[in-house]
């Protein structure tokens, strides 16, 4: 009897071992990830992903320029956004789905310029708007044939404007990425 509990004790703790082993192994193979990063603290644009074991970072960004405003668009605008995430579990349920869970924090920065008017009288450039952000949040990340990453944050995001303005929000965040 005592033979029989060892030997199913030595069972599961190999099979345990052997699949939390397992358990980061697309984590750990494709650490790095390419893509498309939507969203108030992590920067709208591409953005580059790194994972270590305990710790991941991402930076985003992107910019327009539109000179003439046709049709009301802004000016211009750019923004960069660097984020700090911390895996709180991640789990791989078969050969082509897994997924992580993560806290994160971040930075933010953007500027725009407005284009003020209407489309009968034309468009004029506005007041330049400078802001700087920081927040942080939970977020979810399902990967898919161990290389398409789709992420979906929820942060909460502090914004300070040069003007001395400052706006507390939520918002949700979206990320489109490939795995290396």
């Amino acid at each position: 009897m005592i033979r029989k509990r060892g030997s199913l004790t030595a069972l599961v703790l190999l099979v345990t071992v052997l699949s939390l082993s397992a358990e980061n192994m697309v984590f750990d193979q494709y650490d790095q990830a390419l893509g498309v990063q939507v969203g108030r603290l992590a920067g709208i644009g591409a953005g580059y992903q790194k994972w270590y074991p305990n710790v991941g970072f991402q930076i985003a960004g992107g910019f327009f320029f539109h000179p003439t405003m046709e049709l009301g668009r802004d000016r211009f605008a750019y923004n960069i956004g660097f984020e700090v995430q911390l895996p709180l579990m991640s789990h791989i349920i078969n050969s082509f789905l897994a997924g992580r869970v993560y806290m994160v924090a971040g930075l933010h920065h953007r500027m725009y310029q407005e284009a003020e008017g209407d489309e009968p009288n034309g468009y004029t450039a506005g007041p330049i708007v400078t802001q700087f952000g920081a927040g942080g949040g939970i977020g979810v990340e399902t990967v898919l044939f161990e290389h398409f990453a789709l992420g979906t944050e929820f942060v909460y995001l502090g914004l300070y404007s040069l003007d001395g303005s400052l706006d507390v929000e939520m918002t949700p965040q979206v990320s489109i990425r490939y795995r290396f």
